[in-house]
């Protein structure tokens, strides 16, 4: 089950010609985005609501696994996922469903960030702003 936010712009913007600068404001946007994104899963596990120790939301962050692309997982910082983070997300152990139905905090995320596509917009068209000027 892979929930994602993807960002998608083509055209004479981002050929090969680009300058230095458009690409680190490029850059800086997406790494705002993923950051923004992080805070947004992290908000949903408080106490009594997937929030033990806080080894969850700890473990929550954003890892660049491409030049333009970054990951929001559990572990994505300090490595493999924990254990019990997809229990968390789905409320599944060994694929079958628990009475507990999950929290579902990446897919309630990647909902609301697929929805406000001009929240993501005005993000990466500051960065490029600063990047250029």
């Amino acid at each position: 089950m892979a929930t994602s936010i993807t960002i998608t712009k083509t055209g004479p913007l981002l050929d090969a010609n680009v300058s230095a600068t458009l690409k680190r404001g490029i850059r800086a946007g997406i790494f705002d985005v993923a950051a923004e994104v992080t805070g947004t899963v992290q908000e949903q596990l408080y106490g009594g609501h997937g929030w033990v120790t806080g080894r969850l939301r700890g473990s929550i962050g954003a890892r660049q696994f491409s030049d333009l692309g970054y990951e929001v997982r559990s572990g994505a910082i300090t490595g493999e996922p924990l254990v019990y983070a997809y229990w968390v997300e789905t409320g599944k152990r060994r694929g079958l469903q628990t009475r507990f139905r999950g929290y579902q905090m990446f897919k309630r995320t990647a909902e609301k960030w697929n929805s406000s596509r001009s929240r993501i917009a005005k993000i990466m068209l500051t960065q490029i702003r600063q990047a250029l000027t």
